[in-house]
């Protein structure tokens, strides 16, 4: 194996890509199906890369959504095709086609890759001498059935405990000569691998008040009733870091490297933080190693992980980073973690601005959520950082939370007013210069394996009528909102909480309407808002209930009720807490009858 920085079909000025011979190996192309600016700033790509290259008889090459010169991704149709990086080979030449899927907005891409790459888009239409189409990635992990119908196969979980024993199963049952459905029976069996068309589902009537998501759920051909997400058990040794250095992905002048997974406090909005439980650490002696091969690229190191203020040693890796010569970039910060020690590390190796997320206006907003901290600590973590050099503020909020009223709205006004008036104004008069302020609010976006993945989305005309109260209050104080669109937002909420039939809406705007789901939604012949605005019943069957992520349903539903009482819940104790289920070896309470999923109709 060698690794180049010219070869072929890749990127001039890469560092690190893998070439390998292809004679007799197992040939896997990993697709990340938006932009390559995009996918190469993707841990998880580069993780999953080196583990399918580290493999002696597999070779893995990258393909990504082409870009039209000057625009985002191409829409340039079949026929342009779609190579790999590496060789510059077609995506058919290829055994097996793994995605990368980390955002539901990127379901669409990869009907169109299928398509470019001349392959028919629905798993039961591709023959036995097509390659195997299987996905990974959080958005599929949380919820894969709105593109099942897509896929021969899904992996549940952490590429480092599913990509190893996957491969030597595929390879092994290729041996055999197993044919296509064979091999997929046999891929079944795999701990974390879920294989769609072995299951029968039947759906309740959307259109009936009060109607069930799912009637039936139900395995054929000894595919398990449940299928169980892998992770690693302990990280202390395991370094996740880019492997391919490439100036043109996003973040291309950080050396990122992954310091924790899983996450302690709950926040109940937040899939990632209950999915990827428990919360385990990288050793700190690893990630001195690491962000040294960082340093001597002279690159800055991207510190990542849900909350890196969580990481037990970031006082003493920070430290250690800037002893020799080094700066870092924090990828997330508690607000209650952001001290003028670290602020002073952070601008002294060129941090510009502090990113701070309150996520609600108000102190009872955020105990909804389950964050504690008060306006002041807010306007006191932005001092912190305007005091150390830093000049700039943005400050990122959601809206349309369960219980948010207009005046949890105008309290986002006023924090922003806060800090611009009590820090930023007052500096100004001693500097000269006016540091930007600015918000960035996100819609409420329910999603699976969370407390709210029952609440409803507030509607499209709720969501513009509180971006024009902000408005009101921050224009004439020069103060810039940023709101993602709702309707943008509204069709996220219906992919993520979707089911198997929101794969015809996908084709339906793939081959009608240019890829415009918007469009495609008056040819589609169920309701929209029964998955995305609809308040779900906590006793329905929901269309991921399936998977086993380790965490009980019964604590989902008791924290969805703590929430709407503005009540917190405690960060995670990881020796003595018991309360979410990952403690239960066998999880107990997820245990599901062999005949499958049985929901009935609420009454």
């Amino acid at each position: 194996m060698d690794r180049g920085t010219r070869d072929r079909g890749t990127r001039p000025l890469e560092r690190g890509a893998v070439r390998k011979e292809r004679g007799g190996k197992l040939r896997v192309a990993l697709v990340y199906p938006n932009a390559y600016r995009l996918g190469m700033a993707n841990l998880g790509l580069h993780a999953v890369y080196r583990l399918l290259n580290d493999h002696p008889r597999a070779l893995c090459e990258r393909a990504f959504l082409p870009e039209e010169p000057g625009a985002g991704p191409s829409r340039a149709g079949k026929g342009a095709g779609i190579a790999s990086l590496e060789s510059g080979r077609p995506l058919s030449d290829f055994d097996v086609i793994a995605f990368s899927l980390s955002f539901e907005d990127d379901y669409g891409h990869v009907l169109e890759i299928l398509d470019r790459a001349g392959l028919p888009l629905r798993a039961a239409d591709r023959g036995p001498d097509r390659p195997l189409v299987v996905a990974g990635g959080i958005a599929v992990q949380i919820n894969p059935e709105p593109v099942a119908p897509f896929f021969d196969l899904f992996l549940v979980g952490e590429g480092e405990e599913l990509c190893g024993p996957f491969l030597d199963r595929l390879l092994e049952a290729g041996a055999r000569g197993l044919d296509r459905e064979g091999l997929l029976t046999e891929l079944a069996q795999l701990p974390g691998a879920y294989v769609p068309s072995l299951y029968d589902v039947t759906y309740a009537d959307t259109t009936r008040p009060g109607g069930a998501w799912v009637t039936r759920f139900a395995p054929r051909r000894g595919a398990p009733v449940r299928v169980r997400r892998l992770y690693v058990k302990d990280l202390r040794t395991v370094a996740t870091s880019r492997v391919v250095d490439s100036p043109d992905a996003q973040f291309g002048d950080l050396y990122l490297t992954e310091v924790a997974r899983g996450c302690l406090w709950g926040c109940r909005f937040c899939a990632a933080g209950f999915v990827q439980r428990p919360y385990r650490e990288v050793g700190i002696e690893k990630l001195e190693e690491e962000a040294r091969k960082g340093i001597a690229q002279g690159l800055r190191i991207g510190l990542v992980g849900p909350d890196t203020s969580d990481y037990t040693g970031l006082d003493a890796l920070t430290c250690m980073i800037g002893a020799e010569g080094g700066s870092f970039s924090p990828s997330s910060l508690r607000v209650d973690a952001i001290t003028p020690e670290l602020a002073r590390r952070m601008a002294a190796g060129g941090e510009r601005s502090i990113t701070i997320a309150p996520e609600a206006g108000t102190a009872r907003l955020r105990q909804v959520i389950n964050k504690d901290f008060s306006d002041d600590r807010i306007v006191e973590a932005a001092g912190h950082a305007l005091a150390q050099g830093m000049k700039h503020v943005k400050m990122y909020f959601m809206c349309g939370l369960p219980t948010e009223t207009d005046e949890d709205v105008i309290g986002m006004a006023r924090l922003a007013v806060r800090v611009r008036e009590e820090v930023m104004m007052p500096r100004a008069k001693q500097s000269g210069r006016m540091g930007r302020i600015s918000l960035s609010v996100n819609p409420f976006i329910p999603k699976p394996w969370t407390p709210f993945q029952w609440a409803p989305m507030a509607d499209r005309r709720c969501l513009e009528a509180k971006r024009r109260l902000l408005e009101k209050e921050l224009r004439p104080r020069g103060i810039d909102v940023e709101l993602f669109s709702p309707r943008e937002a509204w069709l996220q909420a219906l992919l993520s909480r979707g089911d198997r039939r929101c794969a015809d809406l996908l084709e339906i705007a793939h081959r009608e309407t240019g890829g415009d789901l918007r469009q495609a939604l008056s040819r589609w012949p169920h309701d929209p808002e029964f998955f995305a605005t609809r308040e779900v019943g906590v006793d329905e069957v929901l269309p991921w209930d399936f998977l086993d992520q380790g965490i009980a349903k019964k604590f989902l539903e008791r924290e969805l009720r703590r929430g709407v009482g503005a009540k917190l819940t405690p960060k995670c104790r990881l020796d003595t807490c018991r309360a979410c289920g990952l403690a239960c070896a066998d999880h107990p309470e997820l245990e599901l009858p062999e005949g499958g999923l049985v929901g009935l109709s609420r009454k």
